[in-house]
This record gives C-alpha cells, sequence and structure tokens, in this order.
C-alpha cells in the first residue's frame, strides 16, 4: 500500500469505524452506507485531517441530504438536478496527493432559491402555529 491509502484507511477507520477495504473503483459512500449527514460530517473531517482545499467539492452530486424534504415532492433539491457521481477512493487519494478536491464537475446550474426548502419551512410554521393553538385552547381557556 502506498502511503495515501494507508493514510485514507487509518482516516475511514476512525472516522465512520468502517473496517473493511474499499476497492479503488467502488462507490466509497454505498459500500460504507453513508449518505445525508454523516457523507457531510465524513467529508468535512477528511477535508480538515487532511488540509485539502475543498472550495472547489460540489457535495449534491455524490449524496442527497438527511431527513424527509416534503417540498422535493414539488421542487428537486441540488442532488436531484444533477447525474450523480460516485465518490470513489482513488479520488479521496488524489485529493490527499495533490491538497485539492480534483473532481471538475461538468457544466450545471442550480436555482438561486431552494423551493424545496421554502416549502418545507412553510410547513414547519404552519404546523408550529397549529400545535400552539392546539395546546393553547387544550390548556389555557
Amino acid at each position: 500500500m502506498t502511503t495515501s491509502e494507508d493514510q485514507l484507511a487509518d482516516f475511514l477507520k476512525q472516522a465512520s469505524d468502517f473496517e473493511r477495504a474499499v476497492p479503488d473503483g467502488a462507490d466509497l459512500f454505498k459500500a460504507m452506507g453513508v449518505t445525508g449527514d454523516d457523507a457531510f460530517e465524513l467529508m468535512d473531517s477528511f477535508f480538515a485531517a487532511f488540509e485539502i482545499d475543498a472550495s472547489e467539492y460540489r457535495w449534491y452530486f455524490h449524496h442527497a441530504e438527511e431527513g424527509m424534504n416534503v417540498g422535493g415532492l414539488v421542487f428537486k433539491s441540488p442532488d436531484q438536478c444533477v447525474d450523480y457521481i460516485p465518490l470513489t477512493p482513488e479520488i479521496l487519494k488524489e485529493a490527499i496527493k495533490s491538497k485539492q478536491w480534483p473532481i471538475r464537475y461538468p457544466e450545471h446550474s442550480l436555482p438561486k432559491v431552494r423551493g424545496d426548502m421554502l416549502i418545507n419551512q412553510v410547513l414547519m410554521v404552519v404546523g408550529g402555529a397549529g400545535l400552539l393553538f392546539f395546546l393553547w385552547t387544550r390548556f389555557v381557556t
């Protein structure tokens, strides 16, 4: 194993308790069963541990967000607007060596406003207001 392979294997064991080696061409997140917030945290830790410039990293090409996105039924979330790109150990090793994110993403555009998140926020406010109204009428009046 090369130094970057050893470093990556050690990092993955420490960061995620993942013991098996992931083959170079395999999709790391799928092999590890990682998505959403866990994927965000893993990548943040990776960038910090290896002092990699993450300014060109675009999460939405590699994994979805966590949680239920009711607004996603009406508006696409960022990961639904682009073609999926597997994140492989080869890519991470290249990042370790170069100290920069190695993927050059295809030309793409995302909506300026996240309609899915606006719907989710409105539903939360309406739901919260409804709960407060219920509690008020049940226990205060």
